[in-house]
């Protein structure tokens, strides 16, 4: 698992909580023991303010850490005020959208369900570049840059350990011709290449399917594989994007998103679908 700046500030936040709780002591008693605010210990815990490298001894001798502990958490505060490669574009794109591409580029799980595009990550030059042709709010520069930058997001899929990508698509994906016929072809056919060179899972959940629970709702799940990192949902939403991260709240998007799995078609019969289309079929 990846650990850049946006997983190395959550597992700082999330950590901090951890050996607090572990030392049997409350937000208040590890702010007195500080001789700080229990608001700054709280912000230090749900990661709404970053660590300091001045915080971490005080921290470290409070909580009693080991030494490998306490070279883990001053790497990670470290590591949590650096930059990213996404950050250089930063000036197109919406301001929440560096916690996106952390949680994407550091993710070993991304399971993510669509019902009108096929997501960023296995989008073609060519198809992107017709969504973001349409976007009006913006200079062909603008929209070049930000078709760089999701090109960049997906180099992830060609690591020596690319993340575990599914994909459930609703069979409306499968019949918007995004750019136009040839585009859309295209686009197929990319499809199947990653799934066949970058192990991406593809299914297909067709009309005849009956109602489930994540019906008309896109989003995606980031899961990680270490004890200080939790599920995170993102949602996408008309006016403003969502990260769900409460256990509880994760774990009612992880039942939509099985439900909409046990409503799609194998992934033979899926792939089947698919080479339809990108042989130009209908």
């Amino acid at each position: 698992m990846a650990t850049n700046a946006v997983l190395a500030r959550r597992r700082l936040a999330q950590g901090l909580r951890r050996y607090r709780q572990r030392a049997g002591l409350t937000i208040e008693d590890l702010a007195r023991e500080l001789e700080c605010s229990g608001a700054k210990v709280s912000r230090m815990e749900t990661g709404i303010a970053g660590i300091r490298l001045h915080d971490v001894p005080p921290i470290a001798r409070v909580l009693e850490l080991d030494d490998a502990e306490l070279t883990e958490l001053t790497e990670l505060t470290r590591r949590a005020r650096g930059k990213e490669w996404w950050h250089e574009f930063t000036d197109v794109v919406p301001p929440d959208s560096a916690t996106f591409y952390g949680l994407e580029d550091g993710a070993a799980s991304v399971r993510l369900h669509t019902t009108s595009l096929i997501p960023g990550l296995l989008q073609t030059a060519d198809y992107a570049r017709a969504l973001l042709g349409a976007a009006h709010d913006a200079t062909r520069a603008v929209w070049e840059r930000r078709l760089e930058l999701r090109l960049h997001r997906q180099r992830i899929l060609d690591r020596e350990n690319p993340p575990a990508l599914t994909v459930l698509l609703d069979e409306a994906v499968l019949h918007r011709e995004i750019g136009g016929p040839d585009v859309a072809a295209g686009q197929w056919r990319h499809v199947l290449h990653r799934v066949e060179t970058a192990g991406v899972r593809v299914r297909v959940i067709p009309f005849r399917a009956p109602v489930h629970e994540a019906e008309g709702v896109t989003f995606t799940i980031f899961e990680f594989g270490h004890e200080d990192l939790t599920s995170v949902v993102y949602a996408e939403q008309p006016v403003q994007n969502l990260f769900v991260d409460e256990p509880e709240a994760v774990g009612v998007y992880a039942a939509a998103l099985a439900a909409a799995e046990n409503a799609a078609t194998s992934i033979e019969d899926s792939l089947a679908m698919i080479a339809k289309r990108a042989g130009g079929g209908r």
